[in-house]
């Protein structure tokens, strides 16, 4: 996706969504990474977010930059909703359940639903959650990123499996 259809999507979202996808994309994260993330995770002073490796498919902790923008809005939504350290960002809200804000997050089911819907509703066929994190590797190797850098915010162990995320020409 480019960055303008990440902005379309976004502006289709509710706000919780909205944050997610740009999470999703400037972390290059999967989405268990991302719908998991506590509060303690974000570093707002640093401007990066910690995936613990209890999410991760690599068993290994990261530490990743993410935008401003991205800091400015998870800052605004973490003290809009009162949230402490254990709490997850992305969570469940429903008057069906008996968990407190925070408490559990939500789904990736729920996210991956809710993505594909609004792709449709905006005409970005084939969109999924798994996009983001693509397209974002593929847009920093096309900024000129190394592929060790680029390996690094993704957790991609070897170059054989970064490769099959990156899009590029022959001429690349």
């Amino acid at each position: 996706i480019s960055q303008d259809q990440l902005e379309h999507l976004c502006s289709n979202l509710p706000l919780k969504y909205s944050i997610l996808a740009e999470l999703l994309y400037f972390s290059a994260g999967r989405v268990k990474e991302i719908t998991t993330i506590k509060v303690r995770n974000v570093n707002l002073k640093e401007g990066s977010i910690t995936i613990e490796k209890s999410s991760t498919k690599t068993k290994e902790t990261r530490t990743v930059p993410i935008h401003p923008r991205v800091v400015e809005s998870l800052q605004s939504w973490i003290s809009q909703h009162d949230l402490s350290s254990d709490d997850h960002v992305f969570f469940v809200e429903s008057r069906n359940t008996k968990c407190r804000k925070g408490e559990r997050h939500v789904s990736t089911r729920s996210v991956d639903r809710v993505f594909r819907e609004t792709f449709d509703w905006i005409g970005i066929e084939g969109g999924s959650t798994h996009s983001f994190r693509r397209s974002r590797l593929t847009h920093l190797l096309q900024k000129g990123w190394n592929l060790k850098e680029i390996m690094d915010i993704s957790g991609h162990k070897n170059l054989i499996s970064l490769q099959q995320y990156l899009d590029s020409d022959r001429k690349q």
